[in-house]
C-alpha cells in the first residue's frame, strides 16, 4: 500500500524545529510540540553550528518531515496556512 504524500508547506523551509514549537500557533500542548522537543530539537542541537548565517536547508523543519506522521503533516501544514492568512 502507497503512503499518503504530504509535502512541507513552504514555511517549513525556513522556520527551525523549535521555531516551529513555539511560535506556530496550534502547535503548542500537542504530541507534535513535543515530538519536536523531545525528538527532533536533540539531534538537531547535536550538529555542527553552520557557518553561514541562514542556513535554511540545514536547520528547516522540512528536513525531518518524514519523522511526522500523516496526520501530524496534515496539522502542521494547516497550522502553517493559518499563519500565512493571518500575516497576509
Amino acid at each position: 500500500m502507497a503512503t499518503k504524500q504530504v509535502k512541507p508547506h513552504a514555511l517549513f523551509q525556513v522556520w527551525s524545529p523549535d521555531e516551529v514549537a513555539e511560535c506556530l500557533e496550534g502547535i503548542g500542548n500537542t504530541g507534535i510540540y513535543e515530538k519536536i522537543w523531545n525528538k527532533i530539537v536533540p539531534i538537531y542541537d547535536k550538529w555542527p553550528k553552520s557557518e553561514v548565517p541562514d542556513d535554511f536547508s540545514r536547520r528547516c523543519l522540512a528536513k525531518w518531515w518524514d519523522l511526522f506522521t500523516y496526520e501530524e503533516r496534515i496539522k502542521l501544514n494547516a497550522a502553517a496556512a493559518l499563519h500565512d492568512q493571518k500575516n497576509a
